[in-house]
């Protein structure tokens, strides 16, 4: 749907709102020549948007999340552009106090500007930002969309699972602050991995075993429930098997009284892993390098549970006969 338009002139978009959907000017067309126009999407449910001159020789598409939140000359991901047909990012700005921002472009920001492929500006900002791309290319526009991404994880080892809590792919890690006791409920269930932060509640469950996935499945970890609770700082932990291995292993992870990001669960020593990509769950919507060298990467990080029975007999012992 194409929300927001500029013609090919030497200044970018008059709106301030930084692309929140709250502009509201002009008379919307689908003429590249028209004047500039925005109609509000504030309240409209999409999670992706497209950034395109008016010829449309230049575009690229960005997840919600990439674009939105506070960031100077920060690598921000692009799902793919008419540079590249698959995921990589570019450096750009979105500070709160700068009003014609954020700054939207195929590649850096710095190289942008002066090569003609910046795709959003605003507040009528003109100079090169505006000259080397506008008048060339017809205009800018701007559409959003709402593209599902089902997916699950439930087949894993046999499947039998339940997802119970869901964030996206983003900078920040789950709204919970419950440690994993299942009281925490927010949000709708949805199967799309891309649904906004969801949570329920689970501690009455009769369950034996956590699963902890990222939204592609291809970072994962099954550990006892036993395993998961109880209070410790730095203390191994056992796994039974993971993405890593088919087999039992320890790591070292943190589950403190009364710190509420915790439980920090990874596929590794914790202090190797926030870092590296390897963290899989953690709470309080925490973020640094613990949520952005994951989350972003693999589609965000669900929680399931499952009631495993483990059949064991000894009654073959000393030649049998037992009952």
């Amino acid at each position: 749907k194409l929300v927001r338009h500029v013609p090919g002139r030497m200044r970018w978009h008059p709106a301030r709102d930084h692309l929140r959907g709250t502009a509201k000017y002009g008379t919307p067309s689908p003429e590249p020549s028209a004047a500039p126009w925005s109609i509000r999407f504030n309240k409209t449910p999409f999670n992706e948007f497209l950034f395109a001159t008016g010829d449309c020789t230049r575009w690229l598409i960005a997840r919600k999340w990439a674009v939105y939140g506070n960031y100077a000359n920060n690598p921000r991901w692009i799902e793919r552009s008419s540079q590249r047909n698959k995921r990589y990012q570019a450096r750009w700005y979105h500070r709160w106090n700068v009003p014609h921002e954020p700054w939207i472009s195929v590649t850096d920001h710095g190289s942008a500007v002066h090569s003609g492929h910046v795709l959003y500006g605003g507040n009528n900002f003109g100079n090169i930002h505006a000259s080397r791309v506008l008048p060339k290319h017809m205009g800018a526009n701007v559409w959003i969309r709402n593209k599902p991404i089902k997916k699950s994880c439930a087949k894993i080892d046999g499947g039998g699972w339940k997802r119970v809590r869901h964030v996206p792919a983003g900078y920040h890690w789950h709204p919970a602050t419950d440690q994993l006791v299942g009281t925490a409920v927010y949000g709708k269930k949805s199967d799309d991995v891309t649904a906004p932060a969801w949570s329920v509640r689970f501690n009455k469950a009769n369950f034996n075993e956590f699963l902890f996935a990222t939204g592609d499945c291809k970072k994962w970890l099954i550990a006892k429930k036993w395993s998961v609770m109880g209070r410790y700082a730095n203390g191994q932990r056992w796994i039974d098997k993971s993405s890593l291995r088919n087999s039992k292993y320890k790591a070292r992870w943190y589950r403190r009284n009364r710190v509420k990001e915790d439980p920090w669960v990874s596929l590794e020593d914790h202090g190797r892993s926030w870092n590296r990509g390897g963290i899989l769950y953690g709470g309080k919507s925490w973020g640094n390098w613990h949520a952005r060298s994951i989350l972003p990467v693999h589609e965000g990080a669900d929680v399931y549970i499952r009631s495993k029975v483990v059949m064991s007999s000894c009654a073959h012992l000393d030649g049998g006969g037992w009952t």
